[in-house]
């Protein structure tokens, strides 16, 4: 990296948010196209998590790609969150959610809510 290069990029560094900090140094050290792709999009919006999800301009080339997309068009969102609830999933939580209480319903199980 050129000593001017260098430089632009500690400018830019500095006035981002700390955490996506790393996210850009990948990006800018050619390590991840995906890195690249996720600041892109971040710094186009100001760092703003949701207006990358929510963005308007579908003639923009990384727009299929863009990362936090609740609904990906290409199947893949550049995020790995939560994945949908599933039925089991959700038959999961309804069950976790009774037996919070001890053999005596009075009282309640260390972290469970009366």
């Amino acid at each position: 990296m050129t000593e001017e290069r260098q430089q632009q990029v500690a400018e830019r560094r500095a006035q981002m948010p700390r955490a996506y900090r790393a996210t850009y140094g990948k990006a800018v050290g050619g390590k991840s196209l995906r890195a690249a792709v996720n600041s892109l999009c971040l710094e186009c919006v100001c760092w703003q998590i949701r207006e990358v999800r929510d963005c308007t301009d579908l003639a923009c080339p990384l727009y299929a790609v863009r990362p936090y997309q609740e609904f990906p068009q290409n199947g893949h969102d550049g995020h790995f969150g939560r994945p949908a609830p599933t039925k089991s999933m959700r038959d999961d939580r309804s069950r976790s959610k009774r037996g919070r209480y001890s053999d005596r319903s009075s009282i309640p199980i260390k972290g469970g809510r009366p």
